[in-house]
């Protein structure tokens, strides 16, 4: 119970590295999946093999690390069946195959063509991982770092979650499962090359742009795909961060610069700032704090996008919560979580998610999890103008996820797990997918 504890409050000085996807320390790490399910109107099918090696070497004042993921995954024709698997580097995962086709086909598994021409696979642009991700490092002082790399994901703050691992609970909830066009593993102003690797600025998410809107993607990390450096102290009860980046595609012409804050002063207390985009009327800025005491971790935020846009109705500001706990005399730990959406334009109602982790030790080698989330969607009161759309709500999002972890050795664990969702659209269509497989993590 005392480690417990000790562990909870651990996160008030680590919450830059919660839901870290880097390696925390000279490693190297292999997660092998393979799995099966259903896409929306299709048969229980294989899906497929994914192979994710990360490896992190520190040699005197430098950091190397790399990923490289690579699968053997099914693609679906427009029936729903297994069509044929594709081999290569990817950025699909399990959790993408349940909306049926991937990659460039126009057609999807249980299309719906009419009277919205939106289809199954809308929310696959939230399942993407990277396909590889390369970081240099130098440490010229003590605490501090001068980064070069595609994913350096330097983050301050503990929530909102997003951007983790496919075989982490939050890596498809992404707050519910809101849709949104954000890309996590870029954070970069404009193309540089033949990879797409997105943008800061983000449009914000209006009801009837995907089935279920709502989720706008505050940034708490401040140096992804990017040219960064920091100061990073952390020492007895104290932690300080002080960081910034250049994001890729940087423009002398229309510069933006990422800025990242966090303070603790004592035990059990932290807050944390930052400002994406700093210089462009597009900014993102996020706000949060964390505060421990001897059973609990309360997360708290508050968040806008947008932020200095001349529009009047582009901006979307955002609150929420989280707290960690274990239930006393228990090995039980409960981390019950919700947010709001609120948007400046006037005709869209507010979206709202909530969810709950739950995580038990059953034995020394053996844990239960499961996670689960309620998300609704945002309404545009337009749409009551229109026969077609006046039963027209914001959707809703239902996601569970059961999973048994193993511990088979000090080097192998294996994760069982089970995943369920079940969304009804903006425009009354039901979709339900379901998944199942084995992930199996080695660390040499």
């Amino acid at each position: 119970m005392k480690k417990i504890i000790t562990g909870l409050s651990a996160l008030v000085l680590t919450a830059s590295l919660a839901g870290a996807q880097v390696l925390q320390s000279q490693q190297m790490k292999n997660t092998a999946w393979i799995g099966f399910g259903s896409p929306i109107d299709g048969d229980t099918s294989l899906y497929g093999f994914t192979d994710t090696f990360q490896a992190r070497f520190d040699r005197g004042n430098f950091t190397i690390e790399g990923m490289l993921n690579w699968s053997f995954l099914a693609n679906y024709d427009n029936e729903g069946d297994v069509d044929n698997f594709v081999f290569g580097t990817s950025n699909g995962n399990p959790l993408s195959l349940k909306y049926g086709t991937r990659g460039s086909s126009s057609y999807h598994a249980g299309d719906n063509t009419a009277p919205t021409n939106y289809n199954n696979q809308v929310n696959v642009s939230n399942t993407i991982q990277d396909s590889y991700y390369v970081n240099f490092i130098w440490h010229p002082a003590k605490d501090v770092d001068v980064g070069v790399g595609t994913k350096l994901n330097w983050q301050v703050g503990q929530a909102p979650r997003y951007g983790n691992w496919l075989w982490e609970a939050d890596s498809h909830v992404r707050q519910g499962g809101f849709s949104t066009a954000y890309d996590d593993r870029a954070g970069s102003v404009t193309r540089t090359s033949s990879e797409d690797t997105g943008s800061y600025k983000f449009n914000v998410d209006r009801p009837g742009s995907a089935d279920v809107v709502g989720f706008i993607p505050y940034a708490n990390k401040y140096a992804k795909r990017a040219l960064g450096v920091r100061y990073n102290h952390k020492k007895s009860d104290l932690a300080i961060q002080i960081g910034a980046a250049i994001p890729n595609g940087f423009n002398t012409d229309d510069p933006a610069v990422n800025l990242g804050l966090q303070i603790a002063p004592m035990k059990g207390f932290s807050i944390a700032t930052v400002l994406e985009g700093a210089f462009d009327d597009k900014a993102n800025f996020y706000l949060g704090s964390t505060i421990g005491a001897d059973n609990f971790v309360l997360d708290l935020y508050a968040a806008a996008d947008s932020l200095f846009t001349d529009d009047d109705d582009d901006e979307a500001y955002g609150i929420g919560a989280a707290i960690s706990f274990t239930i006393p005399d228990t090995k039980i730990n409960l981390r019950p979580e919700i947010g709001f959406n609120f948007f400046e334009n006037s005709h869209y109602d507010f979206a709202w998610y909530t969810g709950a982790a739950l995580s038990v030790a059953l034995k020394k080698d053996i844990g239960f999890k499961l996670w689960g989330s309620w998300a609704q969607g945002s309404k545009d009161d337009r749409w009551d103008d229109y026969k077609i759309s006046k039963n027209w709500d914001g959707g809703h999002i239902l996601n569970l996820r059961p999973q048994l972890d193993y511990d088979f050795s000090k080097h192998t664990t294996f994760s069982i797990y089970a995943d369920f969702e079940q969304r009804k659209a903006f425009d009354g269509e039901n979709r339900k997918c379901w998944s199942s497989g084995v992930f199996m993590t080695y660390i040499f």
